[in-house]
């Protein structure tokens, strides 16, 4: 898991940035092009926020996961009296792949184009691969960081190969219209 955010970190805006910047901040901004937003959602993310009670003693948590905590253009799922207190992010698990794509007219220190973070499972059945589970998330092709749903619901349950991925292609290409 460390690895595809470790790639997709090192193009991350500029050394300037990167030293003083935090992941919290990035995600809360919403920025529908956002570099990591589609990372941490395809990974399946979980945001630890916290907040004073109201008993002002204790702190109180809620999860959200990264995928659902977008809601509009720069609007996400945090009060006023909320925080950050974390990321969560699962371990890539045997015969798991996760990667970061991004497309920018640069590739150090510009802005995104369209990013994207992919994650596929697989599970050997009966001499096959068949893709478990999947997740794809893309930034800059809506308002908000967008999970591919319908492309993911076909794939999953489908086999590993090229026939497949031709076939999610086009659901994908009317699922992001």
């Amino acid at each position: 898991t460390v690895k595809p955010l470790h790639d997709m970190l090192r193009w991350f805006a500029s050394s300037q940035i990167r030293n003083v910047a935090c992941l919290g901040g990035n995600l809360v901004t919403a920025s529908p092009i956002s570099d990591m937003n589609p990372m941490l959602a395809s990974a399946g993310a979980t945001l630890v926020i916290a907040s004073l009670a109201e008993d002002s003693t204790t702190i109180q948590k809620r999860t959200v996961p990264v995928a659902d905590f977008f809601l509009g253009y720069r609007t996400v799922d945090l009060k006023s009296t909320e925080m950050i207190e974390s990321i969560e992010v699962p371990i890539v698990q045997p015969f798991e792949y996760f990667e970061p794509f991004k497309q920018a007219r640069r590739r150090e220190d510009d802005i995104s184009i369209v990013t994207s973070g992919m994650r596929v499972r697989l599970e050997p059945v009966d001499y096959k691969w068949i893709i478990a589970d999947v997740s794809i998330a893309f930034g800059g092709m809506a308002p908000k960081t967008v999970l591919a749903a319908k492309t993911m619901d076909f794939l999953k349950g489908n086999q590993f190969s090229l026939d497949s991925f031709q076939r999610a292609n086009k659901i994908l290409s009317n699922e992001l219209r």
